[in-house]
């Protein structure tokens, strides 16, 4: 977890500059290759499997690392909140069970992974480039394609972070009683489709997006009693045809993939897919969403993220909002989602009756 200076190292860090405030993103940038390494490993598995608290001797034995290369990663853990050390040795925090143990419904292990493993290291090869030039020679995207179990490996993580949202976008998302398709565009690992059709029993749903990014929906479909309501199609959403005379389509982290020109001609071709009335829901991070200094940070550090890796960058609401008008909706409306980081907002807009 983020470092937490006491009342004291506050004041000195921050308030009288008497200390070099920036250790703390050393530090945290340490604490997150630790985690990483701890999921790695499955410390944090055999941890949450036993009953008791276990020595670093025995959590070595465990996950088959040396008890002295053990000790130093479980010292940092315990310091940032990851693990408790006691006499009897070491067990979870109420933290981590929740948010990085397979037995919870809020793992964000997967999430952990698609960093360590894709956006970190495509970051250290074309940061620099990207900075100079303006994007990356290529996108992340298509170094996927290279090798399609980094399209898994990603999907698991985009479902991974889309469990912190599910309950309250699916709780705050209009869909009228009558509404009987759904089409969910870019919708990778399926979560959101399937939630909503657990909640609406008249609903059908269907998943579109690159064949490579669909293993994982097809799974999250399959574990469902109501199968026979999802289904996927694999195809290019910007070229291919969506289908015709839904009555809700989902556009969800979708938009920050894409220039202004790119954006409006895909929301026209969502109009084009829905029926009379039909509406359109949107998630995103959007540039005007983080007003506290958390959210300010999460916008900045999540549009460099997508210049690096995808060439482009988080939009305004209020050019959103514009290209859906122009696009045939109208109603626009923006709900701020409150859980899963700042700068997340869900707008809504419908197609005339």
């Amino acid at each position: 977890m983020p470092v937490r200076p006491n009342v004291l190292e506050r004041l000195l860090l921050f308030r009288l500059n008497e200390g070099p405030a920036p250790i703390l993103d050393l530090f945290g940038a340490g604490a997150f290759r630790a985690v990483a390494l701890a999921i790695d490993l499955g410390l944090f598995e055999a941890l949450d499997g036993s009953d008791r608290p276990l020595s670093a001797t025995a959590l070595a034995d465990s996950v088959g690392a040396h008890p002295d290369g053990l000790r130093p990663l479980l010292r940092l853990l315990a310091a940032t909140g990851y693990v408790e050390s006691g006499s009897a040795g070491y067990e979870l925090t109420g933290t981590t069970e929740r948010w990085l143990t397979t037995g919870s419904e809020t793992n964000m292990a997967p999430w952990f992974a698609f960093w360590d493993e894709l956006v970190f290291p495509f970051w250290t090869e074309h940061l620099e480039t990207t900075v100079r030039e303006g994007e990356p020679p290529r996108s992340m995207y298509e170094w996927f394609d290279e090798r399609p179990e980094r399209w898994e490996l990603a999907q698991r993580g985009f479902r991974a972070a889309a469990t912190v949202l599910v309950d309250e976008i699916a709780s705050k998302l209009t869909v009228p009683d009558d509404a009987r398709t759904l089409l969910d565009v870019g919708g990778g690992h399926g979560l959101y489709a399937v939630e909503l059709c657990s909640r609406h029993p008249n609903l059908r749903a269907t998943v579109f997006d690159a064949p490579a990014a669909l293993t994982v929906a097809r799974e999250e479909i399959a574990a469902t009693d109501f199968a026979d309501r999802l289904r996927v199609r694999a195809g290019d959403y910007e070229t291919d045809a969506l289908g015709e005379r839904y009555d809700v389509a989902l556009l969800f982290n979708v938009l920050h993939a894409h220039d202004a020109p790119e954006c409006r001609a895909l929301f026209e071709r969502v109009a084009a897919s829905l029926g009379p009335g039909g509406r359109i829901a949107v998630l995103d991070q959007f540039a005007d969403a983080g007003g506290s200094s958390l959210g300010q940070t999460g916008v900045g550090f999540v549009g460099l993220t997508y210049r690096v890796t995808l060439g482009a960058d988080v939009h305004a609401y209020e050019d959103v909002r514009t290209w859906l008008e122009q696009s045939g909706f109208e109603a626009v409306t923006e709900k701020t989602v409150r859980r899963g980081g700042p700068g997340n907002s869900l707008v809504e807009a419908r197609l005339p009756s």
